[in-house]
């Protein structure tokens, strides 16, 4: 139980990170002015958008564990759906009463306009309610004003919907196959559809052409399960992590940081960071070493707890500390003007999340109690269902 309680903790540590990630990316983010910039720090702060994939690939993992650790029990689907609407639902559904519900009714009341860009909104909201968005976002950016990065949770909470039925008619083996054969199938896929009729930015957030990013966790997750054929894909899995670090270096020194609308980036990009991100959490959840140790750390793992909140408030924190550094403090050096943005965003997006978690988050989960599938037989799968769990 030692073992496994240690995994829980890197995995936590692993979205920690991921977060994080993302917070950089939102508020450090140079691009516009590489001059002035170190070439290394401008090409690890251009790339840091993948966070999201690292979100993807452990939340298929995560996921597919869960699920196979439950199939065949009875309430699979109704435990699986009811934990995951517990979790996901009670923050997402409040910020959208607050916004579309409460604000006009609050602008109506002071006689005031809406902003055009919240006007935006207004009228492409039901894309939001019915987590579609991505699908609307797919024409271009700015088609919903501060919820952009919702597409994120559209495309996993899309994949929920499919994937329960995928794996509770498959057995572990046929999984893999499944797994495998959209993850060899996507790049191709993504090169037709963008050489034929489909924009970089529908690639980039369209569920079916990011749906191998989440699979390479699943992949992890069955073979953590299937730990008898490790030893025979050992030589394939080593060949594939090479050719996924060279991929990606060579996109690094085509383009100076890794832009995730490039054609590269799209065509095999994703799927050299969802081998290496499968095989980074794998290597945590097997190997008891100072990797597992090191996202284990507690301050990850905090992150990791809050995560989910972070994620949603950031992003539009972030754009709304930029606007106001540029209209009040339009003169300030640039590593004032990005490290107050860091330093607030994040400052206020963590206090928001701890808000969050404890008058609403939190007790919607406690519920989670009436959905238990019960104990798995092993402690290293029990541990994977807890984190799934949180």
């Amino acid at each position: 139980m030692t073992a496994a309680g240690h995994r829980l903790k890197a995995l936590d540590g692993v979205r920690g990170m991921a977060i994080l990630s993302v917070i950089a990316y939102h508020t450090l983010l140079i691009a516009d002015q590489p001059a002035i910039v170190p070439t290394l720090w401008s090409a690890l702060m251009n790339s840091t958008w993948a966070g999201v994939d690292l979100f993807f690939v452990l939340s298929g993992f995560l996921i597919t564990g869960n699920l196979i650790d439950s199939r065949g029990r009875d309430g699979y689907f109704r435990n699986f759906y009811a934990r995951r609407t517990l979790r996901i639902f009670p923050l997402y559904y409040s910020i959208l009463a607050v916004v579309f519900l409460a604000g006009p009714l609050a602008f109506a009341v002071a006689r005031l306009r809406l902003p055009s860009m919240y006007s935006n909104d207004v009228a492409n909201q039901w894309w939001l309610w019915t987590y579609l968005q991505n699908y609307l976002q797919s024409a271009g950016p700015h088609q919903l004003p501060g919820f952009g990065h919702f597409w994120s949770l559209a495309v996993e909470e899309q994949f929920y919907w499919v994937w329960p039925l995928v794996v509770f008619f498959s057995g572990n083996r046929a999984l893999l196959r499944v797994c495998a054969g959209v993850c060899v199938l996507s790049p191709f896929l993504r090169f037709f559809l963008l050489h034929c009729c489909l924009t970089p930015w529908a690639v980039r957030e369209l569920t079916f052409t990011r749906a191998d990013t989440l699979l390479f966790g699943a992949l992890a997750a069955v073979l953590v399960r299937e730990s008898g054929i490790v030893p025979k894909l050992s030589r394939a899995a080593v060949v594939l992590a090479t050719a996924a670090i060279l991929c990606l270096a060579v996109i690094l020194v085509r383009y100076h940081w890794l832009p995730y609308e490039s054609p590269a980036m799209e065509v095999v990009g994703y799927s050299a960071q969802g081998i290496l991100f499968a095989g980074l959490i794998y290597r945590i959840v097997t190997v008891r070493g100072r990797l597992a140790r090191w996202f284990s750390n507690p301050a990850l793992r905090w992150f990791g707890k809050y995560s989910y909140a972070i994620y949603v408030f950031q992003a539009p924190l972030s754009e709304a500390f930029k606007a106001m550094m540029r209209r009040f403090f339009p003169d300030a050096p640039l590593f004032m003007n990005i490290g107050s943005v860091f330093v607030c965003t994040t400052l206020v997006s963590c206090a928001a999340a701890l808000i969050s978690w404890n008058l609403l988050e939190r007790r919607f989960l406690r519920l989670k109690r009436h959905f238990e599938n019960g104990a798995p037989a092993e402690a290293p799968v029990a541990a994977l269902s807890q984190s799934a769990a949180m």
